[in-house]
């Protein structure tokens, strides 16, 4: 056997161990599949006002015109009531719910400070003695102050109370001299989807 011969018996021998590596490399598969299917729940967002009682009125307090809820249930209508005695207020109890699909929670609050708007030669001190002497509070039924982060978890309903008060402590010179106008009673709680928990 000359060196030629050998070196083609050599070549034709690795080419055909190569060539056998590879079938049997492409010989081996596996095809892996996912299969499945998916449903998106109806849901709804619906936090609202409900259960609006009448006024509560302690003193000489009167109410000039009961407030009405809207047709969107979101917004409770102006009020406007009259305190006349150190120690009057009028109360208005009703209830928030959250008929949707998910938790939700208290995200901001804004409860202003009452303004007051005097007339005649005492304005000013008659604005600063009302003013000095008013409480304006929107609470829970028990007293307890709403607070951020406080959740309404879906189908759930709390009872609130929202209550303003002519402090019986002021004294008689303090009194005003003429009517007092009593504005900047607007409350704003914005409610916002709680976060969701995860299980293992």
């Amino acid at each position: 056997m000359n060196k030629g011969t050998k070196y083609i018996k050599i070549g034709v021998a690795v080419a055909a161990f190569l060539l056998c590596g590879t079938i049997v490399y492409a010989g081996f598969t596996q095809q892996l599949d996912i299969q499945g299917k998916a449903t998106v729940k109806k849901s709804s967002w619906a936090i609202k006002f409900t259960n609006l009682q009448p006024v509560v009125k302690t003193g000489t307090a009167t109410e000039v015109t009961a407030p009405t809820i809207n047709t969107n249930d979101t917004k409770i209508s102006e009020y406007d009531v009259t305190l006349t005695t150190p120690g009057d207020s009028v109360t208005y109890d009703f209830d928030v719910t959250n008929e949707g699909t998910f938790d939700a929670k208290i995200s901001s609050i804004t409860i202003p400070t009452p303004s007051c708007k005097g007339s005649g030669d005492n304005a000013t001190a008659d604005e600063t003695n009302v003013c000095d002497n008013l409480t304006y509070t929107l609470t829970y039924a028990d007293g307890t102050q709403l607070a951020v982060d406080d959740t309404l978890t879906s189908g759930e309903t709390k009872s609130l109370k929202l209550t303003l008060t002519y402090l019986s402590s002021i004294n008689a010179e303090q009194l005003p001299t003429e009517d007092v106008s009593i504005s900047n009673l607007a409350i704003s709680v914005i409610y916002a989807q709680a976060a969701s928990s995860t299980s293992d």
